[in-house]
């Protein structure tokens, strides 16, 4: 992956596009390719066909607009990198890009080409992490599940069985991937709401019974 040249959208404004350019300029040799759409039906358009490693939104374009840009991108691709540019004089603009999907958040003010070609190595390793993880949870759930004698006898009690089954997974692997990640780094968020959805759903179960 270190080798692979990065195939990257960009959607925003001129001084942005300016600050990345001239980053990528200053380390001609860095393995990034990164083209500039126009607007946000472009950048959906080309990602699309697939061939793409990352998108870079500028989250201060267009009266923060860029905000929406992350979210919509964020809602047709669950799991794709997203990194959001922005200005560290806006307070709190990072922090509500990731609420709002990015995956990682450059300041503006210090982008450089390494920067933003380790943010697209580690999005990409987090998202081959978690994948196989969760290929992990769904041989454990296969195996886990009871043949057709011992199901139990009553098809509420054959739901909640496998309901159990999942949710234990979804709290297992979740433990493992807090172990990987800071407590104040861009997944943290993620994981305390599947945990939060995963014991509210433990809690429906029981009740039910």
């Amino acid at each position: 992956m270190q080798d692979s040249v990065f195939q990257i959208l960009f959607l925003g404004e001129n001084p942005s596009w300016s600050k990345l350019s001239a980053a990528l300029t200053a380390a001609s040799g860095a393995p990034l390719n990164v083209r500039r759409v126009d607007s946000l039906a472009d950048l959906l358009r080309d990602l699309a066909d697939g061939s793409w490693h990352a998108v870079v939104l500028d989250v201060n374009a267009w009266n923060f607009q860029g905000l929406h840009f992350v979210e919509k991108v964020r809602s047709e691709y669950p799991a794709f990198p997203i990194l959001a540019l922005y200005s560290p004089s806006v307070p709190d603009l990072d922090s509500k890009a990731l609420i709002c999907g990015a995956s990682r958040c450059l300041t503006l003010d210090r982008l450089t080409a390494d920067e933003l070609h380790s943010a697209v190595v580690s999005c990409l390793a987090e998202n081959k992490s978690q994948s196989q993880l969760l290929k992990a949870s769904q041989m454990q759930l296969n195996l886990e599940l009871p043949d057709a004698s011992t199901f139990p006898a009553s098809k509420n009690q054959i739901i909640t069985h496998a309901l159990n089954n999942l949710l234990c997974v979804i709290n297992a692997n979740a433990d493992i991937l807090a172990d990987h990640l800071s407590n104040s780094g861009p997944g943290a968020h993620s994981l305390t709401e599947i945990k939060k959805a995963s014991q509210s759903a433990a809690a429906l179960i029981r009740h039910l019974k």
